[in-house]
C-alpha cells in the first residue's frame, strides 16, 4: 500500500458510501424492525426519518458481536428515557447485537448550511435510510476533506475525558471500553485522512493506514492489541488515552 491510498473512493476522489438497505444480513432484520417499532411508539409524529450506518449497513456485522448503529432525525427535542429503557428491554429478547446505538438530531440541525460537513456527509456518505424521508439526496457528493473530519471528531475531546473519569471511578464495562479504543483509533485516523486522499470505514482498514503513516509509533501496535483482546484492564486503557497528545 502507497502513500496516498485513495481507499474507500472513487476514480473521481469521492467518497463511496459503503452502507445500503440491500447489504442487511437476515439475522438482523428482526431487531432492526423492531427498533424502528420502538421509536415509532415512542417518539410518534415526531419522528422524521431513521439511517443505519455501521457494520450491519455495511452487511459485514457478526452476531452477538456487533452494535445496531442508528441517527434518528426528530422534528423537535426529545426526552430518551422511555426510549432508552424499552431498548433494554428489547436487547434482552435479541441477543444478536450487544447494543443499540442511536444518534438523535432535529431536522432544521441536519439541513443547517452550516452543518454540511458534519451532517451532510454523515448522511450522503456513511448511512442509509431505512424509514422515512431521505434527507442525504440532498447533500452533494463530498471528497475527503479536513473540515469533514474535524466535524466527524468535535465531540471526541469531550467523550476522551469522560471516559477517562469512567475508568478511575471503575464504572465502565468492557463493550465501552472497546467501544472507546475504535473511537480512539478512528479520531486518531481522522487527523490524516484527508491527507490521504482515503475514507476508510473499517477498524483493520484505518489500523493499516495508520501503520504506513506512523510506522515507528507503538500506540498503534498497544491499540490493535487492545482491540483484538477479549478482556482489558482499567488501567491498561487508561495508560494508553493518556498517551493521546494528537487532538
Amino acid at each position: 500500500m502507497k502513500q496516498p491510498t485513495r481507499l474507500g473512493t472513487d476514480q473521481a476522489g469521492y467518497v463511496i458510501n459503503p452502507t445500503s438497505r440491500d447489504s442487511i444480513q437476515p439475522d438482523f432484520k428482526s431487531v432492526l424492525s423492531k427498533t424502528i417499532n420502538l421509536l415509532n411508539g415512542v417518539f410518534g409524529d415526531n419522528l422524521h426519518s431513521v439511517y443505519l450506518y455501521g457494520s450491519i449497513g455495511r452487511g459485514t456485522a457478526v452476531v452477538g458481536r456487533s452494535d445496531l448503529d442508528l441517527t434518528v432525525l426528530v422534528h423537535e427535542d426529545v426526552d430518551t428515557t422511555e426510549l432508552m429503557e424499552q431498548t433494554e428491554r428489547l436487547l434482552k429478547e435479541h441477543r444478536e447485537v450487544i447494543k443499540i446505538d442511536y444518534d438523535i438530531g432535529r431536522v432544521d440541525t441536519a439541513l443547517d448550511p452550516n452543518k454540511r460537513f458534519e451532517w451532510g456527509f454523515w448522511l450522503r456518505h456513511l448511512c442509509t435510510c431505512i424509514y422515512g424521508e431521505d434527507l442525504s439526496t440532498r447533500f452533494p457528493l463530498m471528497k475527503p476533506d479536513v473540515h469533514v473530519s474535524q466535524a466527524l471528531n468535535q465531540d471526541f475531546p469531550i467523550r476522551l475525558v469522560a471516559v477517562r473519569e469512567q475508568l478511575k471511578s471503575g464504572t465502565i464495562s468492557y463493550i465501552e471500553k472497546r467501544s472507546m479504543v475504535k473511537r480512539v483509533i478512528r479520531a486518531w485516523y481522522l487527523t490524516i485522512n484527508a491527507r490521504d486522499e482515503s475514507f476508510a470505514m473499517t477498524i483493520e482498514e484505518q489500523m493499516e493506514i495508520l501503520r504506513l503513516y506512523f510506522p515507528k509509533d507503538d500506540r498503534i501496535h498497544r491499540l490493535e492489541e487492545l482491540i483484538y483482546r477479549e478482556e482489558m484492564t482499567n488501567r491498561e486503557l487508561l495508560e494508553v488515552l493518556n498517551e493521546i497528545d494528537w487532538t
